[in-house]
């Protein structure tokens, strides 16, 4: 963690990322200690600046920020998140790193939230952020360039100059590691624990021994994996369609998720779709599943006490993964519970990392500006241990 300014004014905003390869979730602050959920898609691409700006004196509407937004730094203009998505076909770069194509989203999420907030074009920010395992020794060369970025950069409103005073960076699984070692206090000192974080790019682990974090694993067999494979056997489908298609049908195989991929125009054709879609996803979810722990009993320690599983896919897997690990106790999401009042688009257990990420990083904010405010934003965390959320995939 690092701070640039002597000043003990706390931030204007405080805000957590979570980068993942399906959403870009962020949890944030302002002034008013009211924390918020925004969610963005996580699609990134570099576009001529003739279009972009053409594309903001031709908007009709009234459309919110976060579905319009874009940057540029040095020349260089992105549109990001939905506007990427839907106005310039952009993809979710699952192949790039990811900290590349975090500098834009942060960038752009905090124009949103300068919108959402009605601040002006100077402001300061205490940012925390989640980087896979594989890329958290670039932290400090992400940190740079978001400081220099964060100086000076252009967005639909105007030019923004936003001053970072605190910045804390941890890998992916850090927010629930961080929040179990919290709930067991000394006694994760005398046991070995793994955080298992499977999302939809990646999954990776880290291991705690005794107390001592070592330097984090990472693979590429993220969800997108098995999205492939039911690719292979089905037609004209892509993973952007078919991803929550089989998210929703879930271990039941349920066929109605599917029905409105179907592209015949005659009901026989569409059934006949439906049933290969779904006896690929039958044969595909078996392969993953020995795919992915193969992986994990490779990298997990044999002196292992404990199994915490977090994630997206980690939820979609749940059945799988407790018969496949029942020698070993296993804790979902650090029995991390996501306050109702936050979670208002039912993502429950994939805002459990960053969620944790924020209240670990409200503590460290707390100490170092010596702030009583800080304090108000202990009641979300003590509230959400008394509300339970149901899980999503």
């Amino acid at each position: 963690m690092t701070k640039t300014s002597t000043n003990l004014t706390e931030p204007d905003i405080t805000v957590a990322f979570d980068y993942g390869g399906s959403l870009t979730k962020i949890i944030f602050a302002g002034k008013d200690r009211q924390v918020r959920l925004l969610c963005m898609e996580p699609e990134v691409v570099s576009v001529p600046r003739e279009s972009i700006l053409g594309y903001t004196r031709d908007q009709l509407g009234s459309a919110d920020p976060q579905n319009t937004a874009w940057v540029a730094f040095r020349n260089d203009y992105r549109a990001v998140g939905y506007l990427a998505k839907q106005r310039f076909h952009a993809n979710a770069g699952l192949s790039e790193l990811k900290y590349e194509r975090a500098l834009h989203k942060t960038l752009a999420a905090l124009w949103v939230i300068k919108e959402k907030q009605k601040l002006p074009g100077n402001f300061t920010v205490a940012i925390a952020a989640l980087l896979p395992p594989g890329e958290y020794e670039d932290r400090s060369r992400f940190e740079r360039v978001l400081r220099e970025a964060l100086a000076d950069y252009q967005t639909p409103t105007g030019r923004m100059s936003v001053e970072l005073l605190v910045f804390n960076c941890k890998p992916e699984g850090g927010g629930i590691y961080l929040m179990h070692n919290k709930k067991a206090g000394s006694g994760i000192k005398e046991r070995v624990c793994a955080i298992a974080m499977l999302g939809y790019r990646n999954a990776s682990l880290l291991v705690a021994q005794r107390g001592d974090v070592a330097p984090g694993k990472m693979s590429d067999l993220g969800f997108i994996r098995m999205v492939e494979k039911v690719l292979v056997k089905t037609s004209g489908q892509t993973a952007e369609r078919l991803t929550p298609a089989i998210v929703t049908a879930g271990s039941e195989f349920k066929a109605a998720p599917l029905m409105r991929l179907a592209r015949s125009t005659s009901r026989e054709g569409r059934a006949e779709e439906v049933q290969q879609m779904l006896l690929a996803i039958k044969e595909a979810r078996p392969e993953y599943v020995r795919s992915l722990t193969s992986w994990l009993d490779e990298n997990l320690p044999p002196d292992c006490d404990e199994l915490v599983f977090c994630g997206g896919t980690a939820a979609y897997f749940k059945k799988e993964l407790n018969e496949y690990y029942d020698r070993l106790p296993i804790i979902w999401n650090a029995d991390i519970s996501i306050p109702v009042v936050l979670d208002k688009k039912g993502l429950g257990d994939r805002l459990s990392d960053v969620y944790g990420m924020f209240v670990y990083f409200k503590t460290v904010l707390k100490k170092q500006f010596n702030s009583k405010s800080y304090k108000s934003l202990e009641s979300l965390s003590e509230g959400s241990q008394k509300q339970e959320v149901k899980a999503h995939g």
